[in-house]
């Protein structure tokens, strides 16, 4: 089950366009954001994986293996992340450390531990 804020809009992966049945790339433009070494892949196509434990509405989840970036289209232009849910996909014991910035300023950081046997629900809640 998804939960969130009245209004706000939810990411779900489910759909990305010509989606590939396994995996692939997030366009750059998806969800009305841009997205910079972004990945999906169908969780039930890696059972063994974390991954299992994110999928909440379709098949697909985001992932990716080094620095990830998603940002406005619009120069001056923020959003509000209110929360996530993460999941390491093969190894136990991943620091996962999400940073907001605004223009060139960073406001905030945290760090999350994640597991390959149960998902994190990380909530943000940092205004845009």
């Amino acid at each position: 089950m998804i939960v969130c804020p009245v209004g706000a809009t939810v990411i779900t992966f489910d759909d990305i366009p010509n989606a590939d049945p396994a995996q692939g790339t997030i366009p750059a433009v998806y969800a009305n954001l841009q997205w910079v070494d972004a990945n999906y892949v169908n969780a039930t196509v890696l059972p063994a994986s974390g991954y299992r434990f994110l999928v909440v509405s379709g098949e697909y989840i985001a992932w990716n293996r080094d620095a990830l970036t998603v940002q406005t289209l619009l120069t001056n232009n923020t959003i509000t992340l209110h929360s996530c849910m993460m999941a390491a996909g093969w190894s136990d014991s991943v620091t996962v450390t999400v940073v907001g910035y605004r223009s060139a300023t960073q406001l905030y950081t945290i760090s999350f531990s994640l597991n390959t046997y149960q998902k994190v629900v990380a909530i943000f809640q940092w205004p845009g």
